[in-house]
């Protein structure tokens, strides 16, 4: 989704739906060097008459080249490293509902939920 979609599908939550909330996050993902922050994640949350729903686009840099270290030593494992790009980034949007009687326990919306 590019940016551009994304901020019409944001004005068009503000004009449409109740209690329209847009926050940023950043991902925060686990690597052999510890914590490293790897994008952000813009997180929309907004009621409808069916219910709460949640958006979530992750903005991460586009994989340019990926590179596998490996060693003949017993016992090492092979790692992988990644040259990504600092202009271009992927995106991808996951959608989100509350489920019945819980606060703030969200359920992922797929096709196959949908039965589609």
């Amino acid at each position: 989704m590019t940016d551009e979609k994304w901020q019409q599908l944001v004005d068009m939550a503000q004009q449409n739906f109740k209690n329209v909330k847009l926050t940023t996050e950043d991902l925060v993902m686990d690597t052999p060097d510890g914590p490293k922050v790897q994008g952000t994640q813009d997180v929309l949350q907004f009621t409808t008459p069916g219910g709460r729903f949640q958006l979530v686009r992750e903005n991460r840099p586009v994989v340019l080249e990926k590179k596998m270290m490996y060693t003949h030593r017993p016992g090492d494992t092979a790692r992988a490293e990644y040259k990504l790009s600092e202009t271009e980034f992927s995106h991808k949007l996951r959608v989100y509902k509350e489920m019945d009687g819980e606060i703030d326990e969200w359920e992922e919306v797929t096709l196959e939920t949908l039965g589609l």
